[in-house]
């Protein structure tokens, strides 16, 4: 395996597996959440670091360990466990294609 900015690139017979990659010295300082930033950018943060998450791991059981691990940074971060669990629970039911796919808005 190698790792490649915030990715693992690994080989599996002939098949490429990405996982997400954090750097020893990253300390998962995720937006806390008794910030002043308005409540949408706080709210939106676990769903668009789960998103991420679906799009750089090509397999369902790491992206759902990895989703695990995630939720309890965020948690750590003071982030309120139904907007966590939510926010994972929608970017698990997302396939992989679909979160790798350009949104319609932004594909013109």
């Amino acid at each position: 395996s190698l790792p490649f900015l915030d990715l693992t690139i690994s080989i599996a017979g002939e098949i490429l597996l990405t996982y997400i990659h954090y750097k020893p010295t990253d300390s998962h300082g995720y937006l806390d959440y008794s910030s002043s930033h308005p409540a949408s950018c706080k709210d939106s943060t676990p769903y668009y670091q789960f998103l991420r998450l679906r799009r750089i791991g090509s397999q369902d059981e790491v992206f759902h360990t990895r989703a695990s691990e995630m939720s309890s940074f965020f948690r750590e971060r003071g982030f309120p466990s139904p907007i966590i669990d939510e926010a994972r629970t929608r970017v698990s039911s997302i396939p992989r294609n679909t979160a790798l796919s350009p949104h319609p808005s932004h594909s013109q």
